[in-house]
This record gives structure tokens, C-alpha cells and sequence, in this order.
């Protein structure tokens, strides 16, 4: 073939360097995800809870520094029991501790749908188009195509779990007004944000390798479905038949999910909190019946009954009977055990957390060793 042009003709781009070639996958990725309007509203509802909890933390800080601002949002504060609400300052770790729980909480709901649209067709579209050759022609490795594709997952979760976290923190420590608050809740802030890197880990080795072993995205999908909601209910229902034979619960390792929030427990150190205020309530429980019982000082509970209405309108003014002394504590009782048992189930388990560790960690072996037979080199493609 005979060369018409011999000339040199100058590069006009911008080289990078060889550390940033995932970069490349990663950007034209999200690119592609953001087109998704279902991806976009997906993120844009992840940051309500956010912003929920940054109001909290800030209202928080208000009733540390008995604000007079406060004063139309304290039904806001009505269920913390009396020393709490005397001493806010005490308590502030394990406010703080039990508001960025319940918060991941909700977000790993979040992640997982996310998760679900945006890396289905990661690597699953490659092999339909049969692209992977055309990554692997360039000066790219698996490596960095694995970490491209990894990258777009993690990008999306760091949105909606530490972005947020970050945010929130920042706003809880500037009404605070106080420079305690920094070592008070510095460990809060590193392992919400090391869970937040946790879950954009698992979850985006998972789901690579789930994308990797078929050509379709909408069986990917499905698989992602059952791994997340039908592992969950199949833990649910052997709980049901066993939750009398074994106070440990070791049938919730079954759970994706779970085993998530059992790691998040450990980094929050939820137990603890789950615990003191569990001795608030249990404090307030009994000084409430013995309020119900009459025992209050002074001998108040001898004074005589207050004067009732009397007239033909009497029936429309007088007050509703008030319950009885057991009846009130009867139900002081029943409302309080109920308390400690819904904190007991959300935030207490009674297993180690290593187990749910070691599941996640086997997991993402696993996963990682998918993708290397899956993903192969370009000297063994055909």
C-alpha cells in the first residue's frame, strides 16, 4: 500500500498518567448513569434523610447551648428522657451515635436500589457488544478496567453515604459552638465513613461479578434482586421457626443486608449507646410509676381532687376520667418495654460481628475470583 502523506501532524491532547487510566472508564461511565433520569432522582431522594439528619444535629446543638430559638421544636425532644434533656452536653456521643445509625440505616435501602441501576450493564453490556478486547487493546490492564468499572459503583454510593455524612458532621460541629464536639464524635465521623467505603467495596466487587456471568442486565438484575430481598426473607423465616431454641440469632448471616448492619454496629459502637440509653428509659420508666402510685413528694398524693363543673353544660367541661394508679402503670410499663424491646431488636445483636465480617469478606473473594475467570487477557480472548 503506497504512503501518500509522510508528514507529521502534532498531538493536540492532554496526557495522563498511567495511575489514572481507570479514570477514563469511570468518568464516560457516570456520564452514562447521569443520562438515567431514574438514577438522578434515585441520588437527589438519597440526600432527604440527609438533610434530616443535619437538621437534627443542628436543633442538637441548639439545646446544648439552651437556645430560645429551640423553643417551637422541642416537642421534637419530648420522647428523650430527663437527664438527656437537663444535660444534653453528657449525652452528646450517644445522640450523635444513635442519629448517623438510623441514617446508614435507611441508606443502605438507598444503595441497594442504587446498585441495582447503575451496575447491572457494567461489565454485562461488554460481553453482549464484545468490547472487552477494544478496553484491553489500549495500554490498560485488568486492573485498571476492573477499577474503572468498580469506580462508577463507588462514585455513586460515596454520593448518597459519605458525601453526606461529611456534610451532616460539619453542620452538627458548627452549632454546636463548642470545640469539644471534635474529640467527642471524631470516632462517629471515621466509622461512618469507613462503612460508607465498606459498602461501595462489597457491594461493587458483588455486583461486578454478578454482571460478569451473563450477557443480559435484566437477569443481573434479578440476581442482585434475590441476593439482597430473598436472602433476607429467607432469614426472616428461619428466624420465625427458631427464635425460641436460640437467643444468638446466627440464622441472620443468611442476610446481605444484615450482615451489613452488623458490621455498621460495630464501627458505630451502637451497643454501647443502645445501652445507656437503654438505662435512661428504664430510669424514667420507674420513676414514672412511682409517680402513678402516688408516691410523690410532699405528700402531694394525699391532696384532695380538683372541683368538678357543675350546671346542665357540666357534661361538656368535665374532664375525661383520668386512668387509674395501676391502669397508668400498667401502661407506663407496657409502653416502656416496648421501647427497650424495638431498640433492643434494631440495635443490639447478640452474635459477633466478626461473623458478618468473615461472610463479606468471603464474598468479595469470591467475587474477585469471578471476575478473573470471567474478565480474561487479550492472549486468551477468542
Amino acid at each position: 500500500m503506497p504512503i501518500f502523506d509522510q508528514g507529521y501532524q502534532h498531538w493536540t491532547g492532554r496526557l495522563a498518567s498511567h495511575g489514572a487510566r481507570w479514570w477514563a472508564i469511570t468518568r464516560q461511565g457516570l456520564r452514562t448513569q447521569l443520562r438515567n433520569r431514574h438514577t438522578k432522582y434515585l441520588v437527589v431522594s438519597a440526600w432527604v434523610p440527609a438533610l434530616i439528619l443535619a437538621a437534627f444535629l443542628a436543633l442538637w446543638g441548639l439545646l446544648e447551648q439552651k437556645s430560645a430559638v429551640l423553643e417551637p421544636f422541642m416537642f421534637l425532644f419530648q420522647w428523650l428522657p430527663e437527664p438527656i434533656k437537663q444535660g444534653p452536653k453528657a449525652y452528646r456521643t450517644t445522640i450523635w451515635t444513635i442519629a448517623f445509625h438510623w441514617f446508614l440505616w435507611i441508606e443502605v435501602g438507598v444503595a441497594m436500589l442504587l446498585v441495582l441501576l447503575v451496575g447491572s450493564d457494567l461489565i454485562s453490556q461488554d460481553l453482549r457488544f464484545n468490547a472487552i478486547p477494544l478496553y484491553l487493546s489500549r495500554p490498560m490492564r485488568r486492573l485498571d478496567y476492573f477499577a474503572g468499572k468498580l469506580g462508577v459503583i463507588a462514585a455513586f454510593l460515596a454520593a448518597v453515604m459519605v458525601v453526606p455524612v461529611l456534610l451532616a458532621y460539619t453542620i452538627g460541629v458548627a452549632f454546636s459552638l463548642d470545640l469539644t464536639v471534635i474529640p467527642d464524635t471524631g470516632r462517629i465521623l471515621l466509622g461512618a465513613v469507613l462503612y460508607g467505603l465498606l459498602v461501595a467495596l462489597v457491594c461493587g466487587l458483588v455486583m461486578l461479578a454478578l454482571s460478569s456471568l451473563s450477557r443480559n442486565s435484566r437477569l443481573v438484575a434479578m440476581m442482585w434482586a434475590g441476593l439482597w430481598l430473598i436472602s433476607g426473607m429467607i432469614s426472616q423465616s428461619v428466624g420465625s421457626s427458631l427464635r425460641h431454641q436460640d437467643q444468638r440469632r446466627p440464622w441472620e448471616i443468611i442476610s446481605f443486608t444484615h450482615n451489613l448492619h452488623r458490621v455498621r454496629q460495630a464501627l458505630l459502637d451502637t451497643e454501647a449507646a443502645h445501652r445507656q440509653l437503654q438505662d435512661l428509659l428504664t430510669q424514667a420508666q420507674k420513676a414514672a410509676e412511682a409517680a402513678a402510685s402516688g408516691e410523690l413528694p410532699g405528700g402531694l398524693s394525699s391532696l384532695p381532687p380538683p372541683s368538678q363543673p357543675r350546671g346542665p353544660l357540666a357534661r361538656l367541661f368535665r374532664p375525661r376520667r383520668p386512668p387509674t394508679h395501676p391502669e397508668l402503670t400498667q401502661r407506663i410499663r407496657s409502653s416502656a418495654v416496648e421501647q427497650n424491646e424495638t431498640l433492643r431488636n434494631l440495635l443490639v445483636s447478640p452474635y459477633p460481628w466478626t461473623w458478618s465480617a468473615a461472610v463479606l469478606g468471603g464474598l468479595s473473594l469470591a467475587s474477585i475470583g469471578v471476575l478473573s475467570t470471567r474478565v480474561r487477557s487479550l492472549d486468551r480472548l477468542k
